[in-house]
């Protein structure tokens, strides 16, 4: 399908890949894109460790609805068991709670599905709130800070 032919929310999220913002991201080693399958994108980060996560991205109504993600099994592509999810001491749980919504999102103000009954995070966290003029790279910036953070204490024991 040519460009031209792509829908608008698609349209716009390869134009943020192609920006200078995600290749830089791309050329430092703290993401990679792994596939696009409209609405999904699926997106590998690296952790302070060397340990790649993978995260899935349902993209729908790009950029204007934030975008939601799962951590994402990259070999298997399925989504990761909670027994191999990021950990740590205080944040990067919190953020990366298994239990939070059966696993199908993280939990942190730039997600679609965990910022609805969460208002009080506009307020209290407004740095990490979605941003349709950063798009993607706004939380793939925001999961490599957690992943890479003092915070982050490896992958989760099986």
């Amino acid at each position: 399908m040519s460009e031209g032919l792509l829908p608008p929310d698609e349209r716009m999220l390869r134009l943020h890949l192609e920006s200078g913002r995600f290749r830089s991201g791309a050329a430092a080693g703290w993401w990679r894109l792994v596939s696009l399958v409209w609405p999904h994108l699926v997106a590998g980060i690296t952790a302070r460790d060397g340990v790649e996560y993978g995260f899935r991205f349902h993209c729908a109504d790009y950029p204007h609805k934030a975008v939601t993600a799962q951590p994402w099994d990259i070999e298997k592509n399925a989504p990761l068991p909670g027994n191999r999810w990021p950990t740590g001491r205080a944040r990067v749980p919190k953020a990366f709670n298994p239990g939070w919504k059966n696993g199908t999102c993280l939990y942190l103000p730039c997600d679609r599905h965990a910022i609805e009954g969460h208002d009080n995070w506009r307020h209290e966290h407004p740095a990490l709130l979605w941003d349709p003029h950063k798009g993607i790279c706004k939380y793939l910036g925001i999961i490599h800070e957690l992943l890479n953070s003092s915070d982050y204490g490896g992958r989760r024991a099986a």
